[in-house]
Order: C-alpha cells, then structure tokens, then sequence
C-alpha cells in the first residue's frame, strides 16, 4: 500500500496521465495520513470517513483490481470493525444497567428488549504483549494500523455477511453497531477476493491478515463457525510462510482454537492447543540463552503467556457449571441483592457513566439478503 514513506513512483502511469496521478497522489497521502492518526486517536467515524474517502479515490486512480486498493479496503474495513467493536461495548453497559436496575427484559419505553450484547472475550491469554516484539513482518502495517493495534483496542472480534440481519427495529445501539459489521465484511471480503490472487510472499501474509479480520467480525457477531473457517484459512496461509518459533502463529492456533470452543467444539479446541505451546516454547528456548535486555524481557512475558495458556487448557478440560439461581441458600440470594443495589447506586452516582450518547447515531445501511457463502461467491467469480 502507498504509505507517507514511500509514494506511488508516477512513472508507473502512462505519459498522459502522469500530471493527473501527480495531482492526485498528495490527496491519496493527505487521506491516508489523517485515516491513520484519527485510528490511532480511536477516533473510529473520523478514520472510517477518511479511509472510506481513501479507497474511493485509490479505486478510481490505481482500478479495482490494485493491491493498493485492497490495502485501502483493508484499512476501511477495520476502522469499521473498531466502531462497531465501541458500539457493542456501549450497548453492553447499557443492559448491565437497566439488569442492574431490574429492568432488564423491559427495555427504555417499559415493553420492548433490551438488545443483546455481543460477547467480549476477556480473561483470554494476552499475545498482544508480546506481539510487539515479533520480529516477522506481517507486510499489512505500511500504512495502517496492523491486527496487533487492532486487538490493543480490543480482544476477540467480528461478523460475517449473515449476521447482518438489518434489524431497524431494535435500540439505536444495536443497529449502529450491526449495521457496522456487515459493512466491515463486505468491506474486508472485497479485499480478499482481490489479494488472493497474489502469489508473492508479503502479498500471501495481507491476504492471511485479512483472513483474520475477517474471523474476528465473525467472532464478534458470534458466527463461530464461520470465524473457524477463516482463522483456519489464515492459518493455512500462515503456517507456509511463517517460522516454528513465531509468535505471531503461536496467536493464530490460539485464534482457532478460541473459535471452535465457542463454537461448543472443546474437543478440536484442546487438539490446537499444544501447537501453541509448543511454539511458544520453541521462542522461549531461543531467548532464554540470551544476555540482551529486551530478551530477558521477552523470556518473562512468554513465561507468563505460557502459563495463561495452560490456565486456559484446564478451564476447557473442566468447564465451569452454571450458577444455579433457584438453587441459592438465602444467605447467598441475599448477598446477591447488595451487589445488584451496590452495582445499581454505581450507576446513579455517576461512578459508572453511561456514555452511550456520545457516539453520534450514523445512517442505517440496507439489510443484507445474500447469505454469506453466496456473496463470496458470487465477489470470486466477478472477480475472475
């Protein structure tokens, strides 16, 4: 992708447009640059207007088979999944307040449901603090934030095509944040169907970021079984061209695994694992031996992941049983009624602040009707 760094050499064009490709590249690097610093700010309706404005022209200058304008697409598409990620956390404490409140099945107006919050996967092994040392160039971050910014914001992530129900009729939340996702797919799956084509290597890893993207989408929508799918794609990819000791395919098991145990596949689940341990443990035996500083470092920090990860392999082994409420002695009911006042007095005290009003409402996108098999395949073959 064109990053500031490096621009667009204008002998690419013809002789006769040349003076137009030179017109036009300081607006493609004016876009990209306030894109990238309004990502970077979390300023998600700022970055999504100028990388939205960015692809357009970038389509229009370079066609609408330019690996350029997949980078653009890329961008665009992530922006949009950061959103709606922000809306889905809005909406979410919003319903812990009105449960808080005892209002939880009534909604705002007293007889409509409150919309349901995407899950937010936490208390998961955090790679992120080790990401920033990978050493392998995953060849997506010219000029945008890479997958490692995104989930610095965020864990876990994101929808398909078909989740994309276009429910007008839900809180204002719920289809904001929807309506953001199933544009973050269409966005991100026109971006793969251009790099999939590429056959270089660095081309290869932006295909398998967009992969991942796109699995994330469908994690966050709660499609598990497409997220498998495209996380197993990405890691196809992935495992080609990547080292036995990185990092960065050390998260892409875990990211499959993650998905077939939401997915209710703890069986396929538990077989990913020792992957990521074993990689894990191929990194660390590389950086133990090591008198550097940011070795020692990293060695203490892959320590830790280590042992997140083996946390987590027992919780699949022995999963958690549900809280049965009716069954409660009353001392426990009691106890769980101050918790749900203390919560509540939280909440009217401003000590937790609904700040769903913040986030400026945007225009509703027309309702999807393709499922999501049949778009891409139908994108594939427009494509060819």
């Amino acid at each position: 992708m064109a990053d500031k760094g490096k621009q667009t050499d204008v002998t690419e064009a013809p002789p006769d447009s040349q003076s137009a490709l030179g017109a036009v590249m300081p607006v493609i690097a004016d876009l990209l640059e306030k894109g990238t610093r309004a990502f970077a700010l979390s300023d998600w309706e700022e970055a999504i207007e100028n990388f939205g404005e960015l692809s357009s022209i970038t389509e229009q200058t370079f066609g609408s088979e330019s690996p350029r304008y997949a980078d653009c697409l890329v961008m665009y598409g992530r922006a949009l999944l950061q959103h709606a990620i922000e809306q889905s956390a809005l909406l979410a404490q919003r319903t812990l307040a009105e449960a808080a409140a005892g209002n939880l099945g009534k909604g705002g107006d007293g007889d409509a449901a409150p919309a349901k919050a995407n899950i937010n996967f936490e208390g998961e092994p955090d790679f992120r603090q080790i990401e920033s040392m990978e050493h392998a160039d995953s060849g997506v971050d010219e000029a945008g934030p890479s997958s490692g910014d995104k989930q610095a914001e965020d864990e876990g992530a994101a929808a398909n095509g078909a989740a994309a129900d276009g429910d007008e009729s839900g809180e204002d939340g719920e289809g904001d944040e929807q309506d953001d996702f199933a544009a973050a797919w269409d966005v991100l799956d026109l971006a793969r169907v251009i790099q999939e084509k590429e056959t270089d290597g660095k081309s290869r890893l932006k295909y398998a970021e967009t992969l991942m993207l796109l699995g994330d989408v469908s994690m966050e929508s709660e499609n598990f079984a497409q997220a498998v799918r495209d996380f197993g794609a990405a890691l196809d990819v992935k495992q080609q061209l990547l080292g036995d000791d990185s990092r960065e395919l050390a998260e892409l098991y875990y990211k499959v695994a993650l998905a077939h145990e939401y997915n209710l596949d703890s069986a396929s689940a538990l077989e990913l694992m020792p992957n990521v341990q074993r990689i894990l443990g191929n990194r660390l035996r590389i950086v133990e031996g090591s008198d550097k500083q940011e070795d020692k470092d990293e060695a203490d920090t892959l320590h830790e992941v280590l042992a997140e990860v083996a946390a987590k392999i027992e919780e699949w082994r022995s999963p958690q049983k549900p809280v049965d409420v009716s069954a409660m002695t009353p001392e426990e009911s009691a106890l769980a009624e101050k918790a749900k006042e203390a919560f509540k007095q939280a909440m009217e005290s401003g000590t937790i602040k609904d700040i769903t009003s913040l986030v400026r409402p945007k225009e509703k996108r027309k309702p999807e009707t393709e499922d999501e098999e049949s778009k891409r395949a139908r994108n594939s073959e427009e494509a060819s």
